[in-house]
């Protein structure tokens, strides 16, 4: 099957173009369409049809200077050119001829005529020239060219002019911005609300020839406007603008930042209003922006009015009373802003330095009532102390009355009274390091500064002392039973003795957790490292908080759903106590209890 042949519409009128492609298009052929002569030159350069059709009276090129461009390429030399256009004088269809064009078809086009006359051209049919009209039709031609590029050079003269006018009003929106963008900087640092007023309506005023220019915005106290003028006298203070006011209640309801001008303030309600005020002349040109409030109440903050006797207002002088009124606005509510501000922060200042000198107060007495805390904490431990020392203060009593007795005898001492020397010998050896240890302890306790710096210590005496003062200090419970079995050969290191009293407290605190009736603790050495144990026989801990055990901060985790026994919440600290001496701290979960150990190198 042969490809369906191709014809190119160059129409400006899409209504005809839309006619002649229903109707060739509905005969089989296959259509594009150009709407100028320009895009049409193109396009049959790129599609090389067989035929074109031609509309005479082209926005661009006319229908003639088209052809006359078709035909000058090679390459479209086998394309017919059909002109379509509504000129039917002898001469016109001449001029299509001689440019270049095979034929001519009228508009408007008849529907039940066009495809067959479109055939014809397709199968040979050619329009010709009289003998002897081609110099007629050539002049003809030659006259149209010339009043097209008239035509077109009046258009591109005017065109030109409006490229001046457009340029020159480019150049003066052009300095008018620079100067606005000078001026914004100029006010910046400026926090008087007249000097600000005075800077903005000067420059305002001089860039556009006002005559007249007044700016009205509300008071601090939000019951009134005020207001400032100028006049070919001079700035000047307007008389205060009640809120109620006509023309304060008309401007209420209008968009701001919406500049009006001429006939549409003649015509609204304020006009009359604004003569009176001495806004504008009665045969000025008038203009009135409204200003609403930025601080999210959106009511109006005030309004600017002028007027000049000169032309009307440019669109670019509208855009330019805006961007003014904008900047005036915006740095009238910024420097009331930081005026608040600073005010704001000269009494915080003041605040500061009270709460400052409160803080050194409270200081002060936090560090009285943690002396005196200590004190009371000292003097309630001293207590139990003595309490403690009660019964190995008494059997120190008794046992040396008993050997004083016996030393009194006059005769050596029988086998059996011998041993009862030893055995009371012992007694006082037992409460004497009772005491020892009680007094070490409590000595330690009440000089944390010394205890917080490294020595050599021996553990099993560090812990045996940190035993008997939470017996004295109530920690552990009178029925409790505390096994001990320190058979580590080596207990000796260097460090911090409150680390390891705080360590220990950690572990019986765990342990007590479990309310247990027994606790040992325990010391062997393993493959040269000394290990503690503190193990009880209280409740056994839920497996499901032993993962989490040692994460750091245990008070910031959300408490679980589960319930059972939990982990102490001291390990974590003890984890990272033992970890500054290269120790670990590991839970072994029993049946009955739980049991702690710490592993530690000595060297």
């Amino acid at each position: 099957m042969s490809d369906p042949v191709r014809i190119l519409c160059i129409e400006d009128n899409p209504m005809n173009w839309r006619l002649v492609q229903r109707l060739l298009s509905q005969a089989g052929y296959e259509m594009h369409w150009a709407a100028e002569g320009l895009k049409g030159c193109e396009m049959a350069l790129a599609l090389t049809p067989a035929l074109i059709l031609l509309d005479i009276n082209l926005p661009d090129l006319s229908g003639f200077e088209v052809a006359t461009k078709l035909r000058q390429n090679p390459n479209l030399a086998d394309t017919l050119i059909v002109a379509l256009t509504a000129k039917s004088l002898r001469h016109d269809r001449e001029t299509a001829l001689v440019t270049g064009c095979d034929g001519f078809i009228s508009k408007p086009i008849d529907p039940f005529l066009f495809v067959a006359q479109v055939e014809a051209y397709l199968g040979g049919q050619r329009d010709h020239l009289e003998l002897g009209r081609e110099k007629a039709a050539l002049r003809q031609f030659s006259q149209q060219v010339v009043d097209h590029l008239e035509v077109q050079l009046r258009e591109a003269q005017e065109s030109n002019r409006k490229l001046l006018e457009a340029q020159d009003q480019l150049e003066q929106r052009s300095q008018s911005l620079s100067r606005l963008l000078s001026l914004s900087q100029d006010i910046i640092p400026l926090r008087d609300a007249k000097a600000i007023l005075l800077r903005v309506m000067e420059q305002l005023a001089t860039d556009l020839r006002f005559e007249h220019l007044c700016c009205y915005h509300l008071h601090d106290s939000g019951a009134y406007f005020q207001g400032l003028a100028r006049t070919p006298e001079g700035f000047a203070e307007t008389a205060v603008l009640p809120m109620d006011h006509p023309l304060a209640v008309w401007a209420e309801a209008l968009v701001g930042g919406k500049v009006r001008s001429g006939a549409e303030l003649r015509q609204s309600g304020c006009w009359q209003l604004g003569i009176e005020l001495k806004l504008w002349a009665p045969l000025a040109q008038p203009l009135l922006i409204p200003l609403r409030s930025r601080s999210g109440r959106d009511q109006l903050w005030g309004f600017l009015a002028a007027d000049r006797s000169q032309e009307a207002y440019l669109p670019f002088e509208l855009e330019l009373v805006a961007m003014h009124a904008g900047l005036l606005h915006g740095s009238l509510e910024n420097a009331g802003l930081i005026a608040h501000l600073e005010e704001t922060s000269r009494a915080l200042a003041t605040s500061y330095e009270g709460m400052e000198t409160a803080y050194v107060e409270l200081k002060e007495a936090q560090r009285a009532l943690g002396a005196q805390n200590q004190r009371t904490a000292l003097g309630g431990l001293f207590l139990n102390m003595a309490r403690r020392l009660e019964g190995p203060v008494h059997s120190l009593r008794q046992e040396s009355s008993a050997l004083a007795e016996f030393m009194d005898r006059p005769e050596v001492p029988a086998p059996e009274d011998r041993m009862e020397c030893h055995r009371a010998m012992g007694e006082i050896q037992g409460a004497l390091d009772q005491v020892d240890r009680l007094v070490r302890a409590m000595l330690r306790r009440a000089g944390q500064d010394r205890a917080s710096s490294p020595e050599w210590l021996n553990l099993h005496e560090l812990f045996l002392e940190e035993l008997e003062l939470s017996r004295a200090a109530g920690l552990l419970p009178g029925g409790l039973r505390v096994e001990l079995e320190l058979q580590a050969p080596v207990d000796r290191i260097y460090g911090v003795s409150t680390d390891f009293t705080d360590v220990l407290g950690h572990l019986l605190e765990h342990a007590l957790e479990g309310e247990p009736g027994r606790i040992t603790l325990r010391s062997a050495d393993s493959a040269g490292l000394f290990q503690l144990e503190v193990e009880d026989d209280g409740a056994p801990i839920d497996p499901a908080f032993l993962a989490a055990a040692f994460e750091p901060f245990p008070a910031l985790r959300p408490e679980p759903l589960e319930t059972g026994r939990r982990p102490g919440h001291g390990l974590s600290a003890s984890v990272q106590l033992m970890n500054a001496y290269g120790g670990t701290v590991e839970i072994l979960p029993l049946e009955q209890g739980s049991r702690v150990r710490i592993s530690l190198p000595l060297e």
